[in-house]
């Protein structure tokens, strides 16, 4: 509540007939924290203001920090370093020295992205890094260790939800695997020898 009322410049005591909520909404949307904002007026003496968050849904390592990014490519967390990381790192890419705010637009990382996206809350868990470094053939990899050919980025977030249901299905099965392919038309699984 008090954030709201500090980034939208509004003074106590509050006058709500004297709010516009025009300015309050075009205020707060300059907040890197909020990904959408919608205010409204209630009823004569009530605004409602609705604010969706932005999530950290990715990492990359930055010239002189870790950078924590949202869904959109956001940087919206900057980290000298990192532990306890719930959340994919992409690597293959190092970026420069980036600013809380700025929107990468680099296709690589956005084709990770689409893939991270494209994760349940449950494979988000399951997946540590997303690899760009060959755009040929890039990679995903398990908390566990296994490896899974993305190819060259195309249907990405098709790809992600058949590498979440591979890694389950070998986890469910308790098998031993070198490498998963999440090739749409033929997926395949290298077992160990």
């Amino acid at each position: 509540m008090e954030d709201v009322l500090f980034e939208g410049n509004v003074s106590t005591p509050i006058n709500i007939l004297q709010i516009s909520t025009t300015n309050l909404e075009e205020r707060l949307t300059h907040d890197i924290r909020i990904q959408t904002v919608r205010v409204k007026r209630g009823s004569p003496f009530t605004i409602s203001v609705e604010i969706t968050d932005r999530k950290v849904v990715a990492v990359m390592q930055g010239e002189y920090a870790y950078i924590f990014l949202d869904k959109e490519g956001t940087v919206i967390q900057t980290e000298p370093s990192i532990k306890g990381m719930v959340f994919p790192m992409i690597t293959g890419k190092k970026l420069g020295n980036v600013l809380l705010g700025d929107k990468l637009d680099d296709a690589q990382i956005h084709t990770a992205l689409e893939f991270i996206n494209g994760l349940t809350e449950d494979g988000i868990k399951i997946f540590s890094e997303v690899n760009v470094g060959n755009t040929d053939n890039l990679m995903a990899y398990t908390r566990d260790g296994i490896s899974v050919h993305l190819k060259n980025g195309t249907d990405m977030e098709k790809k992600a939800a058949l590498a979440e249901s591979m890694v389950n299905d070998v986890k469910a099965r308790g098998l031993s695997v070198e490498y998963l392919d999440a090739n749409l038309a033929a997926p395949f699984i290298k077992l160990k020898r």
